[in-house]
């Protein structure tokens, strides 16, 4: 990552199918659209495994993992305080006089910043601005991406779907470039983001006597496949 990024250049033309890609990867782990991924890999999930007392224990790690990802990356946001690239570039057109007093500014004032650049630089990135003023460390989307990669890609390649595997590895890894690229986010970013989940997801119980119980309480059968 560190060596793909050092050719970005904020300032460059965009076309159209290059913004849309990027735009459309990004909000796939974000906000709009990590909900539709979710659903869509847990189903890929039910129809190739089914649902069963694997799944079910799996799903609740899952949901433990995502409520602690998402809460750590709002906290750790506030403790780091560091500010997302695209302030540094405001600071290089001297709209502000450094990073940190982007975010000094109320809401409003940040809107008329970055309108300002947005001569300089293509919508494709600068709508990505004007959404998520908040810090830079951790990446959410970087956070999600590897959550997804380390509980789906472990899934499928424990039961040899290694070419669904591979498809997940190459969202995350798009995902994370794509903040990169619409200069969301440094290197150090994404490292610290993948690095929290895998401390946390190594932590992580298992959670199978709990499947056993919701089995149980459900009156579900020990498996039911939906292939």
């Amino acid at each position: 990552m560190s060596m793909f990024v050092s050719h970005i250049d904020l300032l460059s033309d965009v076309c159209e199918i290059t913004g849309l890609s990027y735009t459309v990867i990004t909000d796939s782990a974000g906000s709009k659209g990590f909900l539709v991924t979710l659903a869509l890999l847990l189903a890929v999930s039910c129809k190739m495994i089914g649902f069963n007392r694997e799944l079910l224990s799996k799903l609740v790690q899952l949901g433990v993992i995502l409520v602690i990802g998402f809460a750590a990356k709002t906290g750790l946001k506030h403790v780091t305080e560091s500010p997302r690239p695209y302030t540094e570039l405001l600071t290089h057109q001297l709209l502000i006089p450094n990073p940190e007093h982007f975010y000094k500014l109320d809401m409003k004032q940040k809107d008329e910043v970055i309108a300002q650049v947005s001569e300089h630089v293509s919508e494709w990135r600068t709508r990505h601005w004007q959404g998520e003023k908040d810090y830079s460390f951790p990446s959410g989307h970087t956070i999600f991406a590897a959550i997804c990669l380390a509980f789906f890609g472990g899934l499928f390649a424990q039961h040899r779907k290694y070419g669904l595997a591979a498809l997940v590895m190459v969202w995350a890894f798009a995902v994370a470039y794509s903040r990169l690229w619409l200069g969301m986010h440094r290197p150090i970013d994404l490292v610290g983001s993948i690095a929290f989940v895998a401390i946390v997801y190594a932590l992580m119980p298992s959670f199978e006597r709990l499947g056993d119980e919701l089995i149980t309480r459900l009156n579900l059968p020990l498996n039911v496949s939906l292939k």
